[in-house]
This record gives structure tokens, sequence and C-alpha cells, in this order.
């Protein structure tokens, strides 16, 4: 699992960012014994895992990576390859990624690596801010809810121009708006309605419209 990890310590005074190219692996008993020596395949194939992680960086290309090993009781086993880079252009590239379940769990074992690396902590005596920033995923979900709340407004405004439309007040003969409060209430709630029905209708069409099209857009440009 070849990783990027945005990682912030923050302990005054320090406050310095970095970045954790890392790659893990997990081999079975059988490959390990389908090489001549399955640890060293393995780790070799750990580094250049971490390597691949961060193919443009000088300290993935050039640093040997920190290795953690764990045996499991199954004969496989997993190990865990780490460098630790404060490149800014990494760490700008790093928060861009967005990790899912499986790449959080190992994005926090590398914040956890970096406090007791840099300040000789064990993992939990410090707080270690991994910074999450949304893909264009999330960005492009939102977008579409953003759409889709344009369309339902537009719908909404469309039902009440309707029903604007449909509303006639009579009044009752003999009275007058002038002698009959609620008389002159309906009478100018009646003017009102026939004043904004058009409006809204019109209103809502273009929110319609112009949510709809921002979802074609939207999809059109998801991938």
């Amino acid at each position: 699992m070849p990783l990027n990890v945005p990682v912030t310590i923050t302990l005054p005074p320090i406050d310095r960012s970095y970045t954790v190219h890392t790659d893990r692996q997990r081999w079975s008993a059988e490959q390990l014994a389908a090489e001549p020596d399955g640890r060293a395949a393995q780790e070799a194939a750990v580094r250049e895992g971490v390597r691949k992680a961060a193919s443009t960086c000088a300290y993935a290309q050039l640093t040997e990576p920190d290795i953690d090993t764990a045996a499991h009781p199954d004969g496989s086993v997993t190990m865990t390859g780490r460098v630790l880079c404060d490149e800014s252009d990494c760490h700008s590239a790093a928060q861009r990624h967005h990790f899912d379940a499986a790449e959080s769990i190992e994005a926090k074992a590398a914040a956890d690596w970096v406090a007791q690396k840099e300040l000789d902590l064990a993992p939990g005596e410090l707080a270690v801010h991994q910074e999450r920033v949304r893909t264009g995923y999330y960005d492009k979900r939102d977008q579409r809810r953003a759409s889709l709340g344009f369309v339902l407004v537009g719908v909404l405004c469309v039902a009440a121009g309707g029903g604007m439309g449909q509303y006639d007040y009579t009044k009752p003969k003999g009275t007058s708006p002038g002698t009959n409060i609620n008389v002159w209430i309906w009478t100018n709630v009646d003017s009102l309605c026939n004043h904004l029905a058009f409006p809204a209708l019109v209103a809502g069409t273009l929110l319609i419209m112009f949510g709809v099209c921002r979802l074609a857009i939207t999809n059109a440009t998801a991938h």
C-alpha cells in the first residue's frame, strides 16, 4: 500500500509539517517460501514501494526507509517502510489525497511514527494532527448536492407560483375593504398573489434549468 501521509506536529514552539512516504506489504507464507530469501525479497519490494509512493521526491528515492516487521501466526509477514520528508511540495500533494478506511489506519500509524521519531515520544503522548483535504470526488459530490438544491428550490418556486396563480378571492356582496378588515386583508392577499405568481414561475423555471445544467456539467467533468 504505497501512501503519502501529510502530518503536522504542533507542540510550542514546534510547528512542523512533514510527509511520510510509506509502503506496507503483507506476504503470505507461500509468497515468502517461493523466494530464496523471502524476507529479503519482501523488504526489497517494500523499499521499492516507498520509492514508487513518491517517484519525484529525492528523500524517497535516496533515503533508506525505516522498516518495521511484524510476523503473524499464519506464517505471513507484514513489513512497513517509511521515509520522513519535509519538502513543502510533497506535503501539498499529500494533502490532496482522501484516505479510505484501510489507508487511514496506516496514516495514523505513520503519524505516531513521526511523533516518536522526531520527539522521542510514545504514541499518544503528542497530538499529531493528520491533515485531511477533500479530493475531487467529495468536491463533485458537494457540487451535485448544490445543483439538486437549485432544482429543489426551483420546484418549490414553481409550485408556489402555480398556487398563487390559482388563488382568487371574491369579496362577499355588500362588503368593502374600507369598512371590513378581513375583506381588506384578503383583497390585498389576492392582489399580492396576482403580482407574484408569474415572477415566481419564471424564477422557479430558471432555477430548475440552472440546476439541471450545473448537474450535467458536474457529471460530464467527474472523470
